[in-house]
């Protein structure tokens, strides 16, 4: 395996360099796609509903070849070590699936220029929230066991998600290209933003999942050893691979990923429009997955004790209320609370519980005509104590 990256590479400059960067297979691949699409042929709209088996040659020039290519991990990768990172989800994914919704994905927002693309495109969906719960969806396909593996659930589900990168760029950089979504986007980009979804908001993407997952554990009580937080990263280092991501900016030990979230955080946190639009989508979602009742206050509690009340400030979330003492007694209970229990390790926590409740939210979300209802593998739901629908 190759040495770590290194976090001192990652300055200012070179962040800015990668600004410039998108994924050149997948934008050729849907550049391909685009050109040969028919006037009113609705392009967008059909690479985000074809299922892969699909998307043959004729009808999806350029987007059928890439949809079937398997290419291997990368050298450094080892399946042994991605095993392992993908049970570590296995054990503590209720709590990272909190963390996702309530950290991970808020702290992008706090990246005022990644927030731009995001927020062009969720305005011409006529349901912003569903591509919201459908990265909670992407997480756990690509966090189950063995579905990194070329052909498997995740990484088909993590190669669409690429693809669809891929169609958001060509869309922002060609005015009117998204208008099969319903509303022309005739406004032209801003160069000075760099490439929609380049190399920067892509790792930076990446380690929101990977480094803040395991912060958001920690606030949560849970502290994980070197070995398993190593794992789990080295785990989404596989996914940063198979969905993009510079060959040379991976891999990346846990140290380093931290470091980086932290430049790239650092490097563009700033109030936005945008941060606090989608925001305002994601608490909308996290309202939908647990329910209203006592828990109505759960999504700004949350992301204040995640983030901070500065950090929450800049994206608009409201005041938190009797919820952030729950958060709080999660992180200082829920080990002396599980150690009086037997069961499986992380299941018997307060934190569990909460985190039931999203995953089960999760399952009911109705993902709309042409694409398939959230799925679980039945090793998860086993490990996690979610009965089936």
């Amino acid at each position: 395996m190759s040495k770590p990256t290194g976090a001192a590479r990652f300055t200012p400059a070179f962040l800015e360099s990668l600004r410039s960067v998108g994924d050149p297979p997948a934008d050729e691949a849907v550049a391909t796609f685009f050109h040969a699409a028919d006037e009113g042929s609705a392009p967008y709209a059909r690479l985000a509903s074809s299922h892969e088996q699909d998307m043959d040659d004729d009808a999806f020039p350029g987007v059928g070849a890439f949809v079937r290519e398997r290419p291997p991990w990368p050298a450094w990768a080892d399946e042994a070590r991605v095993r392992e990172g993908q049970e570590v989800f296995g054990r503590w994914g209720l709590q990272l699936s909190v963390g996702l919704f309530l950290s991970s994905l808020p702290a992008t927002y706090l990246c005022a220029k990644g927030t731009v693309p995001l927020v062009r495109t969720a305005r011409l969906v006529s349901h912003p929230r569903r591509r919201i719960l459908e990265t909670g969806q992407m997480v756990i396909e690509a966090m189950a066991p063995g579905a990194l593996v070329p052909g498997e659930r995740g990484e088909r589900a993590v190669r669409h998600v690429r693809l669809m990168h891929a169609a958001v760029r060509y869309g922002l950089t060609h005015p009117g290209a998204l208008g099969d979504l319903g509303a022309a986007d005739t406004e032209a980009w801003d160069d000075a933003l760099g490439v929609p979804l380049n190399q920067e908001d892509l790792l930076g993407t990446l380690l929101a999942f990977s480094a803040l997952g395991l912060d958001a554990l920690e606030r949560l009580g849970v502290s994980l050893g070197e070995r398993e937080a190593g794992a789990y990263v080295h785990a989404w280092n596989v996914v940063g691979a198979q969905i993009g991501v510079r060959a040379d900016l991976l891999p990346l030990s846990a140290a380093d990923a931290r470091a980086i979230a932290t430049a790239i955080l650092a490097d563009q946190r700033a109030p936005s429009e945008g941060g606090r639009e989608l925001m305002a989508s994601t608490t909308a979602a996290v309202r939908e997955l647990v329910g209203l009742g006592w828990l109505r206050g759960l999504p700004e509690s949350g992301v204040r004790h995640f983030l901070g009340d500065a950090d929450a400030d800049l994206l608009g979330v409201g005041p938190a209320n009797w919820t952030r003492h729950l958060l709080r007694a999660m992180r200082r209970l829920d080990g002396p609370v599980e150690r009086f229990l037997t069961r499986l390790p992380g299941q018997h926590r307060l934190s569990a519980l909460l985190g039931r409740r999203v995953v089960a939210g999760l399952e009911d979300v109705e993902r709309g005509p042409g694409r398939p209802r959230f799925e679980i593998s039945e090793e998860l739901r086993d490990a996690w104590g979610v009965t089936s629908p």
